[in-house]
């Protein structure tokens, strides 16, 4: 065989080897999705899904969208693309939410009526609801920051923050988390609100 042939036969192999490389890491990925989908559906828990080629962010719950991220008419969308990218590292698909702080607010009902009318159905007073969100914050763990925000119906109150607490996040945000903001409707701000407490997992569909 002639050193040329040798030098095709050779690059065939590669090219071969690579193929069958490349579709074997496709396979595992796709497995490794799978699993941790069928682990989430079976936890029997809601969990945001951020898909970054669909450009979709919903929250599930076993096998069906409960929830879907819709913007306000006239509002800029939320670039997912981006929003998916700023999960770190792009070898994890599972994150975690670190917390979810209200920021402004509309109240609905004073604590001492919730008690009364815990008291009377039998009720855990916090699964009644007290406040109406209108902007709040979402950090993830090793991911970005999200600020949800909706239009009041009346004046908002806002939440006022220790100051301590305020500058630990802000050294936080100043150590290179990304930032993102979005204005969706006053049901979606509110179930994404109650959803996503800290520790709710998100699962990133790159």
């Amino acid at each position: 065989m002639s050193f040329k042939l040798k030098l095709l036969s050779l690059a065939l192999l590669l090219s071969c080897g690579t193929n069958a490389l490349a579709q074997s890491d496709s396979l595992l990925s796709e497995w490794r999705y799978l699993t941790i989908q069928n682990e989430l559906m079976k936890s029997n828990a809601p969990y945001l899904t951020v898909d970054q080629a669909a450009e979709k962010v919903e929250i599930r719950l076993g096998g069906g969208v409960v929830w879907e991220l819709l913007v306000d008419s006239g509002t800029t969308p939320l670039n997912v693309q981006r929003f998916s990218g700023a999960f770190a590292p792009d070898t994890a698909v599972l994150f975690e939410v670190e917390y979810v702080q209200l920021l402004k607010f509309e109240q609905r009902f004073p604590d001492s009526l919730l008690e009364i009318v815990s008291n009377a159905m039998d009720m855990d007073p916090s699964l009644l609801q007290r406040e109406i969100p209108v902007m709040f914050e979402i950090q993830w763990r090793d991911g970005p920051k999200l600020l949800v925000h909706s239009l009041p119906e009346g004046e908002p109150r806002e939440v006022v923050l220790p100051w301590r607490e305020k500058l630990d996040r802000w050294l936080k945000g100043f150590g290179g988390s990304h930032s993102f903001a979005v204005q969706i409707h006053r049901e979606s701000a509110l179930t994404l609100y109650r959803v996503l407490k800290d520790g709710a997992p998100a699962f990133i569909i790159r």
